[in-house]
């Protein structure tokens, strides 16, 4: 057992000097210890193996940013992030939105201002952006169907709604910096349907 955790470096100063002191008069646990060297160093160095497509499948599953002609998409990120922070100051220090309970309206005031943090975060560092999608993603989906409930049961009219409209050009921003994830099978499914006529049809 000592030997073992010897070849993981485990034993202490005491425990070491008393384990060389006993390999050194004993035949069989010094041969123990050797084999146990040699399998350890055969494991962990090992030749890497050639792989052609490595670095391709690296690239594939890479989401390196993408700023837009003349760097527009930061900018524009950022702005958003700082509107919806403004909408956010009155709710959350204040309590008032809308005739809202103030511990209500605090919480939606923390959520937006979060969700302003994480898009200034990623106009500052893009590409950190597509790690923040499905978080701004899912925050975002149910703030739009919170508001589409309250509009159909007449608590709130849709132009009331249209505050929101920052918190969804942002996503948008968002997804455009993380490289636009998903689109390529979306374009592959269209040129797969255009192909067959408007039917599409499984490939092979």
């Amino acid at each position: 057992m000592l030997i073992s955790a010897a070849s993981d470096d485990e034993l202490d100063h005491d425990e070491q000097r008393w384990l060389d002191s006993h390999l050194d008069g004993c035949a069989g646990c010094r041969s123990h210890a050797d084999a146990v060297a040699s399998l350890n160093r055969s494991v962990r160095v090992r030749s890497a193996g050639f792989e052609p497509d490595f670095v391709a499948r690296v690239m594939d599953r890479s989401r390196p940013a993408r700023l837009g002609r003349g760097g527009w998409l930061r900018p524009a990120l950022a702005w958003c992030g700082v509107l919806i922070a403004a909408q956010s100051v009155r709710p959350l220090v204040f309590g008032e939105i809308d005739g809202t309970p103030a511990h209500i309206a605090r919480h939606v005031g923390a959520s937006g201002l979060a969700l302003a943090i994480g898009l200034l975060y990623a106009a500052w560092r893009p590409h950190r952006a597509f790690g923040l999608l499905p978080f701004v993603g899912a925050l975002l989906a149910t703030t739009i169907l919170s508001a589409l409930l309250d509009t159909l049961s007449g608590q709130r009219s849709a132009l009331a709604e249209m505050v929101h409209l920052a918190e969804v050009v942002g996503l948008v921003l968002l997804w455009m910096v993380a490289g636009s994830p998903g689109s390529e099978r979306v374009h592959s499914m269209w040129r797969t349907i255009r192909h067959h006529g408007g039917v599409a049809r499984p490939t092979s």
